[in-house]
């Protein structure tokens, strides 16, 4: 932090505006505890977002400010923290298109310790009323964009990134979400690192597709590279199943691209997934790619609390066969791809819950893996002298924690 920075106290919205527009660059803007409605801002209008040092919108007190519509176009170098941006659902809103936070066109943004509070739909069909709505944080063509310590909560997506570069995605909580936690296509320098994704709420009357961290590439014309996601814990929690990291690659599986098209140079590492759906990680068409010392362990779904499902319901790795320079390295899971001519899949550990009597069965090498809700990753800590007793294999438990 700049400790010469020039504070400004705000009370209201026009304080505030007139502040934005008298900022060179390096203000803090002290934030009164009152609703400062939308703001919107945008490069060539009245009070321009754009400095040439950052100029942070601070929480002056415990209470937060608040915000209900953000749009940002054309922004340079603005900084949020500890503020709330609370969405209210409105007739005529589209519970998976609305976006009331959205940043387009803009460098250096940054949020941080702040809330994404979202609203259920109303005065639609059953499988929407009731259901989180909206997109919680949405940006498009961002360069040097982080989402820090925050929290993002009842929203339809949670967070949606389309072009970004030197994008930052790290201890955030996201949860009690209907479709998707993260949306990212076309992504360049991206690190997703330590959230925790738990406890959707879907809407098993619609269509969605359910993800934690999904990546896409259709109709793109340029692949997502240089990608870390890594300690990041993925838990059903107390909600629904979902595929936990799921990155399918549709630009050459469905629309004929070729090489140029592979997604390139991802390193998957160091996560915990407690969920039960087939897509624990699953990366498409990748041209150097890492799966290491990932932990997948299946828990029941709470549709069928009773059940655990079948070997078909277990999370595991799967990886498009034509993907080049693969290494699938020390992952606990129920399953791994086959290896290809050119990957390397070494010391990795395939455990179940099904078969008592066959290798890897969780009683046997987990501490206490049928314990109930919450799940709490202290109940996979491995047996002492079992098979996953190793060192260096599967993903670092005593980082992870369940707040409840």
């Amino acid at each position: 932090m700049n400790l010469w920075a020039l504070e400004i106290s705000v009370q209201d919205r026009a304080s505030l505006l007139k502040a934005l527009k008298q900022a060179k660059g390096g203000e803090v803007l002290l934030l009164a505890a009152v609703d400062y409605g939308e703001l919107d801002l945008w490069a060539d209008g009245p009070v321009p977002p754009v400095y040439a040092e950052p100029v942070i919108l601070r929480a002056a007190a415990a209470s937060p400010p608040i915000f209900t519509r953000l749009k940002l176009t054309g922004a340079r170098n603005l900084a949020f923290e500890g503020v709330l941006f609370d969405y209210i659902f409105a007739a005529g809103d589209a519970p998976g298109q609305t976006r009331p936070f959205h940043i387009k066109d803009s460098t250096n943004i940054r949020f941080t310790d702040v809330i994404f509070d979202g609203d259920v739909a109303s005065g639609r069909g059953p499988e929407d009323n009731g259901y989180a709505a909206g997109i919680g944080l949405s940006a498009r063509h961002v360069t040097r964009f982080t989402l820090q310590r925050s929290e993002i909560r009842s929203f339809y997506r949670g967070l949606v990134v389309g072009e970004g570069t030197d994008v930052l995605i790290a201890e955030n909580d996201l949860h009690d979400l209907r479709s998707d936690g993260m949306n990212f296509v076309k992504a360049t320098g991206l690190r997703v690192e330590g959230n925790v994704i738990r406890d959707f709420r879907r809407s098993f009357a619609s269509r969605d597709h359910a993800d934690m961290i999904q990546f896409w590439s259709m109709n793109a014309d340029y692949p997502t590279t240089d990608v870390v996601i890594r300690r990041n814990f993925l838990t059903v929690g107390n909600g629904d199943h979902t595929q936990s990291i799921f990155m399918r690659n549709e630009a050459v599986d469905t629309q004929g691209g070729d090489l140029s098209m592979y997604y390139r140079d991802i390193v998957i590492e160091e996560n915990l997934i407690l969920n039960n759906h087939f897509h624990g990680i699953t990366v498409g068409e990748t041209d150097g790619l890492t799966i290491r010392r990932n932990t997948l362990i299946r828990v029941p779904r709470r549709s069928e609390p009773g059940i655990r499902g079948t070997f078909a319901n277990m999370p595991g790795i799967q990886v498009a066969d034509s993907s080049r320079n693969v290494t699938v390295r020390a992952n606990v899971a129920s399953r791994v791809p086959k290896v290809q001519a050119g990957w390397k899949q070494v010391g990795n550990a395939i455990v179940q819950d099904l078969e008592a009597f066959e290798g890897g069965y969780y009683p046997r090498v987990f501490a206490n893996p049928f314990a109930g809700k919450p799940y709490r990753p202290e109940n996979f800590k491995p047996v002492s002298g079992a098979l996953l007793d190793r060192s260096e294999l599967g993903a670092p438990l005593s980082i992870f924690r369940w707040g409840e």
